[in-house]
C-alpha cells in the first residue's frame, strides 16, 4: 500500500528524474509536476545512496532513540511506581484505603489525557528543545515531592500535577520521531522507543527490589526513597535535554545550525521525510485549521478506540496490578518485585521485533491484530489458571504473553496514525487527541478493574480486559482497515490523468491524505 508508491518516492524517481525535464515524479504511472525543492531532494537522495544514507540514519538513531527512550523510561517509572510503593507500606503510612489509592491513580489520567493534545500543539509550535526540558523537569520535581506526601488529599494533588507535567512526553515523542523518520523506518523506531515503557516494568522491579533494602535508612520508609531517587534522576534528565535533544528538522536554518549533522545531512534529513510520500506535500506552517481537521477526522476516533480499549485499559491495569498479582502466586513482596522483571524483558523484545517486521513488510493491521490476539490469549490463560494453586507456573507464563501482546500494539498504532496523516500539524493534533481519550478512559478504567477484594481471581479485571480487547479494539481496527482499503480501491479506479488535469500540485498537497493520488498504508 502507500501513497502513490509504497516505497520511498525517490526509489522510482532517482532512475528517471535525469531524463525528464522539468523534474517530475513518476509513481504507479502518475506523472506530476514538482517544485525545485523536490528536485533538490532527488539530487540529495542520489548523493546519499547506500552508505551515506545508512550513516545518516545511524546518527539519528544514536541521538534521538537513547534520549527519548530514557525520558520515557523515567516517565513510566515515575507514573507506575505507585504499585511498587504500595508493597512497601505506602497506604498504611499515609492512611489511605485501597479504594482511595485506586481513585488517586485514576485522577492522574484526567490531567494526563486532557493535556496531551495541548502539549503536542505546544511542541509543534515551540519545538522539542524548548518544550521537552520544561515538562521533564516539571514532572521530576513533582515525583521528588511525592516523598513528602502525608495523606490522601496531598497524594491526589500530586497525581493531578504528575499527569499534567508527564502528558506531553509520550505523544510528543511519537510526533518527534515522525518528523525525522520515513514511513519505512517509523514503526521500528517507535517500537524501540516504546520498549522503554516495557523495560520500565523490568527496571522498576529491579529498582524497587534494591530500594526495598533502604527501608528504615535515616528513618525513611522504602517508598520515600523510591520517589526521591527517581525524581532526582528525572530532573537531571530534563536538564540534559537542553544538550541532547535536537530541534525539528525544519527549524534549522543558516543561523540555527547543527553540530551533530552536516549541512547536507540536515537538508536531506528534512527533505527525505517531507517528500517520502511523493512531491505533493502539505504545508509545514502551523495552522489551527489543521488541528480542527484532526478533531473532525474519522481516523482519529477509530485509532483512539484501538489505543483506548486494546492498549490503555489492559496495559495500565497490568502495570499497576502486576506486582500484587505475582505476589498472589505465592512470592514475598520483595521477591515479587524481582519476578515482574522477566515478563517485561520478554515484552520489550517482542515489541521491537513486531515493529521491525511491520516496517519490513509495510503492514500495520495484521501485526496490530496479532498483538491483540497474543495479549488476549495471555489474559484468557491467566484468568483460567489463577483459580488453581498448582498452576502458578502456567499463570506466570501467561503474564509473559499478556505483557508482550498488549505492549507491542502501541507503537504500531502510533506508526499507523503517522504514516496516514501527512500534514504535520494535523498529525500532532491527531496523536494528541487519540491519546487524550485513550489515557483518560483507559487509565481511569484500567486502574480500577482489578479490585483487591477480588484477588487473586480478579473476575471483573480479566473479564473486562477480554471484552475491551475484542469489542473495543479488534472490531474498530477491522473497520478502520476495511474503510481505508475500500478508499484505496476507489482511488485506484479513478482516471489519474483526469485528476492531474483537475488539480494543481499545491491543491493536491493541501489535500494531504485526502488527495486522490494518496494511498493509505494498511
Amino acid at each position: 500500500m502507500g501513497a502513490p508508491s509504497t516505497t520511498d518516492s525517490a526509489s522510482v524517481d532517482e532512475k528517471k528524474a535525469t531524463s525528464v525535464s522539468p523534474p517530475r515524479d513518476v509513481a504507479d504511472g502518475v506523472v506530476t509536476q514538482v517544485n525545485p525543492e523536490y528536485d533538490r531532494y532527488l539530487e540529495l537522495h542520489r548523493a546519499f545512496e547506500g552508505l551515506p544514507r545508512k550513516k545518516l540514519v545511524r546518527k539519528l538513531d544514536c541521538r534521538l532513540l537513547p534520549t527519548l527512550s530514557f525520558l520515557y523510561l523515567m516517565c513510566s517509572l515515575d507514573k507506575g511506581n505507585a504499585g511498587n510503593a504500595k508493597l512497601f507500606g505506602f497506604l498504611q503510612d499515609v492512611g489511605m484505603s485501597p479504594t482511595q489509592f485506586n481513585l488517586a491513580l485514576m485522577y492522574l489520567f484526567f490531567t494526563y489525557g486532557l493535556f496531551e493534545p495541548v502539549s503536542n500543539i505546544m511542541l509543534r509550535r515551540l519545538g522539542p528543545k524548548i518544550w521537552f526540558p520544561f515538562i521533564v523537569i516539571g514532572w521530576g520535581l513533582v515525583t521528588t515531592l511525592t516523598c513528602l506526601v502525608k495523606n490522601y488529599t496531598s497524594y491526589v494533588v500530586i497525581r493531578l500535577m504528575l499527569g499534567l507535567t508527564e502528558a506531553g512526553l509520550y505523544p510528543g515523542s511519537y510526533f518527534i520521531l515522525s518528523m525525522w523518520y520515513t514511513p519505512k523506518e517509523i514503526a521500528t523506531r517507535m517500537a524501540i522507543f516504546y520498549g522503554a515503557n516495557t523495560a520500565a516494568g523490568a527496571f522498576g522491579g529491579v529498582i524497587a527490589y534494591g530500594v526495598g533494602n533502604l527501608d528504615g535508612v535515616n528513618g525513611w520508609r522504602a517508598w520515600k526513597w523510591l520517589f526521591l531517587i527517581e525524581g532526582v534522576v528525572t530532573i537531571a534528565a530534563g536538564l540534559a535535554c537542553f544538550f541532547f535533544l535536537p530541534h525539528f528538522p525544519h527549524q534549522y536554518n543558516d543561523k540555527r545550525t547543527s553540530r551533530w549533522l552536516t549541512k547536507e545531512e540536515l537538508e536531506y534529513g528534512r527533505l527525505r521525510v517531507k517528500y517520502a510520500r511523493g512531491p505533493d506535500v502539505p504545508t509545514y506552517e502551523f495552522r489551527w485549521k489543521d488541528v480542527l481537521d484532526a478533531a473532525k477526522d474519522r481516523k482519529t476516533y477509530l485509532m483512539m478506540m484501538m489505543f483506548w480499549w486494546g492498549g490503555s485499559v489492559p496495559t495500565y491495569s497490568l502495570s499497576y496490578t502486576l506486582p500484587t498479582m505475582v505476589k498472589n502466586l505465592g512470592y514475598s513482596a520483595v521477591r515479587a518485585q524481582a519476578m515482574t522483571t522477566p515478563p517485561y524483558i520478554f515484552a520489550t523484545i517482542i515489541c521491537v521485533l513486531v515493529g521491525y517486521l511491520s516496517d519490513r513488510f509495510q503492514r500495520r493491521y495484521v501485526f496490530i491484530m496479532g498483538c491483540y490476539s497474543l495479549g488476549l490469549v495471555g489474559i484468557a490463560i491467566l484468568w483460567a489458571t489463577v483459580h488453581y494453586s498448582n498452576l502458578t507456573g502456567v499463570s506466570y507464563f501467561a503474564i509473559f504473553l499478556a505483557a508482550a501482546g498488549y505492549s507491542s500494539q502501541a507503537p504500531l498504532i502510533g506508526a499507523w496514525t503517522s504514516v496516514n496523516v501527512l500534514n504535520p500539524s494535523k498529525r500532532a493534533a491527531a496523536i494528541g487527541l487519540l491519546m487524550l481519550f485513550g489515557s483518560v478512559g483507559g487509565g481511569s478504567i484500567g486502574s480500577n478493574i482489578y479490585l483487591e477484594s477480588q484477588a487473586p481471581t480478579y473476575p471483573l479485571g480479566f473479564g473486562f480486559s477480554v471484552g475491551a480487547t475484542i469489542l473495543g479494539a479488534m472490531i474498530p481496527a477491522t473497520i478502520h482497515f476495511l474503510l481505508m482499503r475500500r478508499e484505496n480501491k476507489r482511488r485506484d479506479a479513478m482516471d489519474q490523468e483526469e485528476v492531474m488535469g483537475k488539480y494543481t500540485a499545491s491543491e493536491l498537497g493541501e489535500m494531504g491524505e485526502n488527495s486522490p493520488l494518496f494511498r493509505y498504508q494498511l
